[in-house]
């Protein structure tokens, strides 16, 4: 583990395992958005420098860390309580998809959580529920009863 205080986002990779909702909305700055499940794709990519993992409260930076480190045969630290303590001791916070080492897939993105073209996304959306019906018409495995209309 590595405090607030002791980190030094310049001399250090810092990973950030929080949602992408939740990196786009504030993070350490410099630090690079990751999937844990995906960190042995990135591997090679991460050098020698000091490799510090954090999450929005820090429990997910601990299995990380304990991940890459068996990954990578070398120490890897978790930031003690998170991205929350860095935002606690009053410290800058970075806002918008800036260094992502994956595309924001990891979570289901509401019409107006995208960044842009909202209203042609939740039209995307409207079609797609609307389509819904005959998709569950078709599907064999789906047995819904049909109602009369009142």
């Amino acid at each position: 583990m590595i405090s607030v205080q002791d980190l030094r986002p310049n001399d250090a990779l810092v990973l950030d395992f929080g949602t992408s909702l939740q990196y786009r909305a504030g993070h350490i700055p410099g630090a690079a958005f990751a999937i844990r499940s995906r960190l042995a794709a990135h591997a090679e990519e991460f050098g020698t420098k000091a490799i510090i993992c954090t999450s929005p409260n820090g429990r997910l930076a601990r299995y990380a860390a304990a991940d890459l480190a068996a990954l990578l045969g070398r120490d890897v630290h978790a930031l003690e309580g998170g991205t929350a303590a860095w935002r606690a001791a009053g410290l800058p916070l970075q806002r918008g998809d800036t260094r992502m080492l994956e595309p924001p897939e990891d979570v289901y993105y509401k019409p107006y959580d995208q960044q842009g073209q909202i209203e042609a996304a939740m039209q995307d959306y409207l079609q797609w529920e609307v389509a819904l019906l005959e998709q569950i018409r078709r599907d064999p495995d789906c047995r819904f009863r049909d109602f009369p209309a009142r």
